[in-house]
């Protein structure tokens, strides 16, 4: 095993440019002493006389223009200058991948060969090393699981554009269905482990399955919602790898499997690049999942896209803890072990206790994340693996500003940001480790137009798209915030829109008449800043913002200054509305660590004073809820509908304060501040 200097020596050859530093164009330049305008003219009129007495004309005209371009177009050109090499490393890296997924397009092979081919070149390889189980599984070995698969299902009658639902934890056996089962044509529906009930139910009857496997640990939660009888699964079996309950009616797929041959499954039907893969589930936190249509050259782009733009390697050991049953984990971290050759270390959930000695003990070296695991580790306490592991890259997105550097400092990583969503057209990448930023578009007109994503002016409350008076959205500036849209084109298989199983879903993902008529647009529904040097930062979703007296009000801002505080574990901020009132109010839902050294209202003031020195009066939060717990995604994404439904109730485990203007801090919400605000006289 090499050492860590070793590591980071064999990493400097990464490709990327150098950082930009944004306060160049904020640090004003004096090129002239101070001169009352008169004289300033007299001393330009007089430089004139003398460079005319002296020069040819056609050399003051030379001078004059030149003059005109850096007075006109000086600060563009600059800016220019500064942000040439990422441009030129931006542009040549989408030249690369376009030609490298054109070719694959012209070879048309599917997923499942194209690991084939990295299976024929790595059989001893490590490819999938499963913590929860301890066991490794070399290339070979892990095709033939996933031929088990394959052999069984397609001895059953399976065919191409069948589906089966995956109800299962993060393990190799959840990897192995849905490769097994791509070999042979049949669609995976990769159903959240955390669901129960409804939400279980709505994501399995939307895909229409034939077949549910779910595992020995999640069974009874399935038997729950059938206990319940929220749906019927007659016509649909149901299978548990491993014994099953005793009168649930499910199979037990793993005796079955070890029964099934381990050669390659007959081709009975054309499963190609252009075929469909998966369905995966949007997150939910507006409302019941959708899903999301994924096919197997959007696995690819996705997968490979990430690999060419950070630099990860065969070499590499990818350790994945986030669920993959979403598209961060389940492509872009399983993806770099079944299409570059990655060894792929999977834990079943994450641990923030755990994330470093496992980092150390499989010697992991790349790490998919996003940026609410990062806020876990920094809260974590120093730990001595910290000093000893050979992680040096992690990819995934959402790591806040705030707390990018003193990560990367910390851990001595380096960060590869990225922006997108499963059932978009296009991402955007922070090639550079620029902090904050999710990604870059070139300032140039020339150089933009060969990328597919713009951001377009929105209404900041409603989200809608703001028009001209032709009906043509407006295009940002940089220095602008806006919406993303990535182009939609019928006739490049690259920049299809594929969507949801949902027809009516996916047409309100669709905005036409964008930059001219009849042209469409995928609209991803989050506001993004983009800077006068061409960076892009997640702004917030516009969702996730409510107007407050006249004023809008970032949710994502106020929890940016909420997060740091010492003794909170989680925070979640949204609008809520009061009687008699305009607009909706700011609500904080927090969680508090029990300390013995400071009680609750202690702890409240402490919130308070924090949130009042570093806010303006109307993004305040004028209410906290202290709870037990804030409900979360599987992918830790806040729900935020059912305090939002909740609003300024009373909930047993909770304690509810007000913001108090005139001592600029928090008292308790008690029976005659209520009546206030139900009446309206509360002077908020």
């Amino acid at each position: 095993m090499t050492d860590r200097a070793n590591c980071s020596t064999s990493t400097s050859n990464w490709r990327k440019p150098k950082p930009l530093a944004t306060d160049v164009l904020e640090k004003p330049a004096r090129l002239l002493p101070k001169m009352k305008l008169e004289e300033l003219v007299t001393v330009m009129l007089l430089t004139v006389a003398v460079i005319a007495q002296n020069l040819p004309i056609g050399v003051i005209l030379a001078g004059v223009l030149i003059l005109y371009i850096t007075v006109v177009h000086g600060d563009f050109i600059y800016r220019s200058y500064l942000t040439l090499n990422r441009d030129l490393t931006g542009l040549a890296l989408i030249i690369e991948v376009k030609i490298d997924l054109w070719w694959r397009l012209h070879q048309n092979k599917g997923i499942h060969e194209l690991f084939l081919d990295i299976v024929k070149k790595n059989p001893n390889k490590p490819a999938m090393i499963d913590i929860e189980t301890n066991t490794t599984e070399t290339y070979a070995e892990f095709n033939a699981h996933c031929n088990r698969y394959a052999n069984y299902f397609q001895g059953l009658g399976y065919r191409s554009g069948d589906v089966v639902a995956l109800y299962m934890e993060n393990s190799v056996e959840f990897v192995a269905a849905w490769m097994g089962l791509a070999k042979i044509g049949v669609v995976t529906a990769w159903i959240n482990s955390n669901l129960k009930r409804e939400q279980l139910v709505h994501c399995i009857t939307a895909s229409k399955t034939k077949a549910i496997i779910t595992s020995v640990t999640l069974q009874n939660i399935m038997l729950d919602a059938i206990d319940q009888k929220l749906f019927d699964v007659e016509g649909i079996e149901v299978y548990s790898v491993g014994e099953p309950k005793k009168n649930s009616g499910f199979k037990n797929l793993k005796k079955k499997l070890d029964a099934q041959i381990t050669t390659e499954p007959k081709t009975l039907d054309i499963v190609d690049f252009k075929s469909i893969l998966c369905f995966i589930y949007t997150s939910g936190t507006t409302g019941m999942p959708k899903a999301a249509v994924m096919k197997h050259f959007r696995y690819y782009s996705i997968a490979v896209g990430a690999a060419k733009s950070f630099g990860i390697r065969p070499s590499d050991r990818m350790y994945v803890s986030m669920p993959i049953y979403h598209t961060a984990a389940g492509i872009l971290g399983v993806g770099q072990a079944l299409l570059g050759g990655s060894s792929c270390v999977i834990r079943k959930k994450f641990s923030a206790s755990n994330f470093w000695r496992d980092c150390v003990k499989y010697d992991c070296t790349v790490s998919q994340y996003i940026g609410e695991i990062c806020r876990y580790l920094l809260a974590q306490p120093v730990v001595e693996e910290e000093s000893r592991h050979r992680m040096r890259l992690l990819v995934g997105n959402g790591l806040r500003a705030e707390i990018w550097q003193p990560f990367v400092d910390r851990f001595r990583v380096r960060i590869g940001e990225l922006y997108g969503s499963t059932e978009g057209t296009s991402s955007l990448v922070n090639i550079d480790g620029h902090v904050g930023a999710c990604g870059f578009l070139p300032i140039s007109p020339l150089t933009k137009k060969m990328h597919p994503v713009r951001l377009i002016k929105v209404d900041d409350v409603t989200g809608e798209a703001i028009r001209t008076s032709d009906g043509l959205c407006i295009a940002c500036n940089p220095g602008e915030s806006g919406a993303m849209v990535s182009t939609i084109r019928k006739n490049n298989p690259l920049l299809q829109f594929e969507g949801y199983l949902n027809k009516k879903e996916t047409n309100k993902k669709i905005i036409r008449d964008v930059f001219a008529k009849g042209d469409s647009c995928f609209l991803t529904g989050d506001l993004l800043h983009w800077d006068r040097l061409g960076y892009v930062y997640f702004k917030d979703r516009t969702g996730d913002t409510f107007r407050w007296k006249g004023e809008n009000v970032s949710t994502t801002e106020v929890e940016a200054i909420l997060h740091p505080i010492t003794g909170l574990s989680d925070a979640t901020v949204y609008g809520v509305e009061v009687p008699q009132r305009e607009g909706r109010v700011g609500m904080a839902s927090v969680v508090r660590v029990v300390s013995h050294e400071e009680d609750e209202t202690q702890f409240v003031h402490r919130v308070g004073a924090r949130l009042a020195s570093s806010l303006t009066s109307y993004a305040i939060p004028q209410f906290i809820r202290i709870c037990q717990d804030v409900e979360k995604t599987g992918t830790f994404k806040l729900v935020k509908t059912n305090l939002q439904r909740l609003g300024i109730m009373d909930a047993p485990s909770d304690s509810i304060y007000i913001y108090n203007s005139e001592n600029r801090n928090f008292v308790p919400f008690d029976n005659d501040l209520r009546c206030k605000v139900s009446l309206g006289s509360y002077p908020f």
